[in-house]
């Protein structure tokens, strides 16, 4: 069975450990890359469907999902795989398969074929980000994974960004498959920085190949885990409500300039509160992130349910860049500090795909809203949602007031006497 090869005690993780390693700088990179390609095919991927293809509206919009959904799939596998195969392994072979994958785009002829390249290309990404993530967990220093976690995920910041200006850029002005190349050319730098990266591994028992390979219930979902991955499906369902309904809301209202601003500070709002928010959460404890910027969040759907004019959603987005976009970081370090290091990667992988599963379901569900009642209705009820969220997430992890590293009140038979983490876990307990 696997072993935690993670240090044990509270000397082992102390605030004066160095964060900023080249490995962490490095690791950091290729988390961008992936994430810059991601959002440059979403962006224009529906389009060229539509015109090399003369896909329909439907079609050509699964053709820019269907990546997502290979994603989501892979999280099921990789959560164990990384650690049985290796995460240094898996890295680099993904790594170089998704640079492949980008040019694979110039030689397909077909609708189909399309489609299919889409899902390899998604599973490709969910397992290059699993093995890193898992990874990049074990390099920060346990006292400082909010903060770490803040700077590793300020690529989600900046992608959003640079990844549709590049695809909307280069597909105009030189064509579609000079942006295909760009986005290939870009992941092999991630593929290159990925060579010299320093991964920590967990050191598996002998066991065969079937043994590593073969998935049971708690080799797909870490029930650990589980509970705060409820928190952020019930978050990311909320945030998917601005994610697809805030444009027919704005053109509805007569906003259409106020919802293209939105995204924009939110963008910024969310790159600047990662580059502090995690000191917070590694100084005073979790709940001295979670709670506040649960509430600052529930006051931004406040907002665009009541929304009397533009700037009302203008604000809102700062807010949501505040609460939305520093609460994803601070509940992935919690994850990690609930878990000894062979764990990580499950709990990862389940945080992965129950966040994956809210964005899918929200606009099936909050659809249903917006038909019968009206947007504003809909962006109250998310508001709701967040106040039974905020109970929730007190029930479930918040009465404990951990801190990362340590426990700041100790709870009867809830705290790792080895870590000073919630919930115990005997290290050499079989798993």
């Amino acid at each position: 069975m696997d072993q935690d090869t993670s240090p044990t005690g509270a000397a082992a993780a102390t605030s004066s450990e160095r964060l900023f390693t080249r490995h962490f700088i490095f690791a950091t990179c290729i988390n961008l890359i992936i994430t810059i390609g991601f959002f440059a095919l979403v962006t224009g991927m529906a389009v060229y469907a539509a015109e090399e293809f003369a896909a329909g509206e439907t079609a050509a919009g699964f053709a820019a999902s269907a990546f997502m959904i290979g994603a989501v799939f892979s999280r099921i596998f990789a959560g164990k795989w990384v650690n049985t195969l290796g995460r240094k392994p898996i890295l680099l072979i993904c790594m170089l398969l998704y640079t492949v994958a980008g040019l694979a785009y110039l030689w397909v002829d077909s609708y189909p074929l399309l489609i299919g390249l889409r899902l390899v290309h998604g599973v490709l990404m969910g397992f290059s980000q699993t093995a890193l993530t898992a990874a990049v967990f074990d390099i920060i220093p346990k006292a400082r994974r909010g903060e770490g976690s803040g700077y590793y995920l300020m690529a989600n910041a900046l992608a959003p960004a640079v990844g549709p200006l590049v695809a909307i850029q280069i597909s105009q002005r030189y064509g579609y498959d000079e942006m295909f190349i760009v986005v290939a050319v870009i992941s092999a730098l991630g593929f290159l920085l990925a060579i010299p990266l320093r991964i920590p591994e967990v050191k598996p028992a002998r066991a065969t190949w079937a043994q590593r390979l073969v998935l049971r219930p708690r080799d797909i979902i870490e029930p650990r885990a589980f509970s705060i991955a409820v928190v952020a499906m019930l978050i990311s369902i909320c945030f998917a409500s601005v994610m697809a309904f805030l444009n027919g809301f704005a053109q509805s209202a007569g906003f259409v300039e106020a919802a293209s601003i939105y995204f924009l500070v939110y963008a910024g709002v969310m790159l600047v509160t990662r580059m502090f928010m995690g000191r917070v959460q590694d100084r005073f404890g979790d709940n001295a992130l979670v709670y506040p910027t649960l509430a600052v969040f529930f006051t931004s759907m406040g907002l665009l349910a009541w929304a009397p004019d533009q700037w009302a959603i203008i604000v809102s987005g700062a807010l949501a860049g505040f609460g939305f976009g520093a609460m994803m970081p601070a509940m992935q370090a919690i994850i990690a500090s609930k878990l000894p290091t062979h764990r990580i990667s499950i709990g990862l992988s389940t945080f992965f795909i129950m966040m994956d599963s809210g964005f899918g379901l929200a606009p099936l569900l909050l659809g249903q809203f917006v038909e019968v009642w009206g947007y504003q209705v809909m962006y109250a009820a998310c508001a709701a949602v967040i106040l039974l969220t905020l109970c929730l997430y007190w029930v479930l992890h918040g009465k404990y007031s951990v801190k990362q590293g340590m426990a700041r009140k100790r709870a009867h038979r809830w705290v790792n006497e080895a870590t000073g983490v919630m919930p115990q876990v005997d290290p050499k307990t079989p798993r």
